[in-house]
């Protein structure tokens, strides 16, 4: 005798609509793009703590610091990239990248810097803003113009 007819149907049946029914819905999460591991939330969060932080260094001629984003890497430091521009009235200094400590009221950076000031150009491999302010420090390979 044959043994497929002695097998239920109806279980075979319901078997062949299960694999049919997960196969389906695999498809489906495959096209919508959709993981059942991954967190939603998570994906879409930035990877940056401050967008467009902007403060001022108080000393006695006010320098003001923006940046594109920024970073809480201590409650004292926070670290600022892209665009990162220190200004005052005396002076201009620009660099993709740099730390600042809002207790010593320092910075630093290891990034190309470019500082300008009346008829002066500095561009330099970092910076260190010390003093509250009041000094700063050019570090690694430094080149000076001096305009009349």
């Amino acid at each position: 005798m044959n043994k497929l007819l002695l097998t239920n149907k109806k279980l075979l049946i319901l078997i062949l609509f299960i694999i049919i029914l997960i196969f389906i819905v695999n498809i489906i999460l495959k096209n919508s793009n959709i993981s059942l591991n991954e967190n939603p939330n998570n994906s879409t969060l930035p990877k940056f703590d401050i967008l467009k932080p902007s403060f001022t260094i108080n000393n006695k001629q006010k320098i003001s610091v923006k940046a594109e984003r920024g970073n809480f890497l201590t409650n004292q430091e926070i670290f600022l990239e892209k665009n990162v521009i220190f200004k005052s009235t005396n002076f201009n200094l620009k660099t993709n990248k740099a730390t600042y400590n809002k207790k010593n009221q320092t910075a630093k950076s290891d990034e190309i810097t470019n500082f300008t000031s009346e008829g002066t150009t500095i561009v330099s491999q970092g910076f260190e803003i010390s003093e509250n302010g009041n000094v700063i420090f050019f570090n690694g390979k430094t080149k000076l113009n001096l305009d009349k």
